[in-house]
């Protein structure tokens, strides 16, 4: 009688989320409720766990794990950053008695070491495999290895067990999702090698309906809560639903790329309406070039957009595979949300091959000028199963191993254009700055909807960045490439003739300029201790004298060998050549250091001939 009693006896299965108690960046419950919402892996798995198991989420960034607590299997979702912690508790549960099943990105690209800390992996999306893997357990025959075939269907979709997660813990948990997959392929990112190159769409009743339950879920669950809580806490509650902090009407779309599909976000919005619901996503930046859309997602509630800014620099945007970000029209774009109320969070990546000290700054002035509401710096990392992490593992640039230090927030290779420890402080400074009370007073000053909710965030970041990071600094060389930087109008050019640039000319014959402007752009060399001041559009005789202003004050303060370079410029006047080659302007700039031209005599041979040379370097022409 007793076998048969436990062979029918309810199963219990334990979800965890590993996060290290004592990671320095760990969130006050003010924090979390303000900034923070839980991941859907453990929920999704839930769902899909077969009927006869009780199920039982802890996530260690809002609880702390029981070990001894009764369960017959255990289930850990693992990024790169939190499997050591992973491992850790995987160890503690097994010299227990407990059987561990570990999945999540981190084991599909490390299987042979997670396997060392546990009894089965699974690699790639978790659905189809599941099942599988409990019905396994169950007839004591779980293999050591579950791998997915194919991506599974998301239609008919198990929607996530969000009541399992704490009610009090986050921004929200009312998360859901719309797409899988990625079509973009961007170098740092691990979507679409994990989630697929194409995206899936779940199709929109179905999203709908699931909303539409949740909604009305959460708002029993408040009813409830104010009924059977005290005084003060009924009324805390009713004063966090005024404000719009709390209302169960706020939900996140956890896709990766939301706004994938126009005609399907089209669908999704118009269905939206009804439900009269807030919701934010992670969304292309460029979806504020088509207004109509933006206005439509305002309409059906989108009251927040992370978008992947990731850099202010079109050189980098290039090197990581997204020049679909266009700088030129970051502003605009901005703008184009924010007429519509909608909240811009952009991501910024820090260390790119391009970036060097000047990044910082100019990535603030930037987010502070444009009054985004929220920003997130972090620092390039190369994630195991990503196209960065090769090319930096088969370089030999990456120098430490320990996964917990793969956050976004620590050095761990080396950088083309500074050093380890100028990104690791320039990422410090750049959190410091644009959470200071100035800019939070300008970026929030116009802010005309939910300004106490964006208001809170702030402030709990602004704590968040107080407690975690040391203040940073920028190097003496960071302000001097920043001064170098410019945009500069060509004036007088209707009496001047304009001089095209011979290797200009070869690659774009009979192309003329359409702007007449002179971009200044500065950077470090690669190899030798010089800025490199590249030159690009026309070059008059005024903004030859900026120009000449510029390289003297820097030359001054970085006391580094500065390389003019002529390659990129399109056209110039004569008198424009003429006083880059004034001895006595020069003899300004030397003597504090040498200043050498590059490409000059082979971009206007025709026009120097007959001008002397005398006293100039130039850097032999390759």
């Amino acid at each position: 009688m007793e076998s048969i009693r436990s062979q029918t006896q309810t199963r219990r299965l334990l979800l965890v989320d590993p996060y290290p108690r004592n990671n320095p960046y760990h969130l006050t419950a003010s924090e979390r409720r303000a900034v923070w919402f839980p991941k859907l892996s453990l929920p999704v798995i839930a769902a899909y766990t077969p009927a006869g198991w009780d199920v039982d989420l802890v996530d260690e960034a809002v609880e702390d794990i029981d070990f001894d607590r009764p369960c017959d299997l255990v289930g850990l979702s693992v990024m790169t950053c939190y499997a050591p912690r992973a491992y850790e508790i995987a160890t503690e549960f097994r010299k227990r008695g407990k059987p561990v099943v570990i999945g999540g990105v981190h084991p599909t690209y490390c299987p042979d070491e997670a396997l060392r800390y546990c009894d089965a992996i699974v690699c790639g999306e978790a659905e189809d495999l599941w099942p599988q893997v409990v019905a396994d357990f169950e007839a004591g025959a779980m293999k050591r290895i579950y791998k997915m075939e194919s991506f599974p269907s998301i239609e008919d979709y198990t929607s996530p067990r969000v009541e399992l997660l704490s009610p009090d813990a986050y921004m929200t948990r009312q998360c859901s999702f719309t797409t899988r997959g990625c079509h973009f392929d961007c170098e740092f990112c691990s979507v679409s090698p994990f989630n697929g190159k194409t995206t899936r769409r779940r199709p929109v009743p179905e999203v709908v309906k699931e909303l539409t339950q949740v909604k009305r879920w959460i708002r029993s669950e408040l009813v409830e809560r104010m009924r059977r809580g005290s005084l003060t806490q009924a009324l805390m509650t009713g004063l966090r639903i005024r404000l719009g902090i709390e209302d169960g009407t706020i939900f996140a779309f956890v896709d990766d790329l939301h706004n994938s599909h126009r005609a399907y976000c089209r669908e999704l919005w118009e269905a939206l309406k009804p439900l009269k619901i807030k919701w934010g996503c992670q969304s292309t930046l460029f979806l504020g070039d088509d207004e109509e859309m933006v206005k439509l997602a305002a309409e059906s509630g989108c009251v927040s957009v992370f978008v992947g800014m990731e850099s202010l620099d079109e050189e980098s945007l290039e090197e990581t595979n997204k020049s679909f970000n266009r700088v030129q029209k970051f502003e605009d774009e901005i703008k184009m949300f924010h007429d519509h109320g909608i909240m811009v969070n952009p991501g910024i990546v820090f260390g790119f091959d391009h970036d060097d000290e000047a990044v910082f700054e100019r990535a603030v002035e930037f987010l502070v000028k444009t009054r985004v509401e929220l920003a997130y710096f972090n620092v390039l990392t190369p994630l195991p199963g990503t196209a960065l992490y090769e090319r930096y593992h088969r370089t030999g640039r990456i120098f430490d191993r320990d996964w917990a230090k793969y956050d976004g927030k620590h050095v761990v290779f080396y950088p083309s254009r500074m050093t380890p420890e100028q990104l690791q402080e320039g990422f410090f400074w750049a959190n410091h700055q644009f959470y200071s009370i100035p800019s939070i007073w300008h970026r929030l000053s116009g802010t005309k909807q939910r300004f106490v909710p964006r208001l809170i965030m702030n402030r709990e970041f602004r704590k968040l960045i107080k407690r975690t990071c040391p203040r940073g600094g920028l190097s003496p060389v960071a302000a001097v490439l920043k001064t170098l930087q410019a945009k500069l109008p060509s004036f007088g050019l209707e009496t001047e003739q304009l001089i095209p640039n011979a290797l200009h000319a070869l690659k774009k014959a009979g192309e003329t300029s359409q702007e007449l402007w002179l971009k200044i752009k500065a950077k470090r060399h690669d190899q030798f201790a010089a800025l490199v001041v590249d030159l690009e559009g026309t070059l008059d005789q005024l903004n030859a004298r900026e120009l000449l202003e510029r390289i003297t004050q820097a030359a001054e303060r970085a006391r580094m060998d500065i390389i003019v370079n002529f390659e990129h410029l399109r056209e110039a006047t004569p008198k424009a050549l003429q006083t880059l080659l004034d001895s006595e302007a020069l003899k300004a700039v030397t003597p504090y250091v040498k200043i050498r031209y590059r490409k000059l005599t082979t971009a206007f041979e025709a026009a120097l001939e007959g001008l002397s040379l005398t006293g100039l370097e130039m850097l032999k022409e390759d």
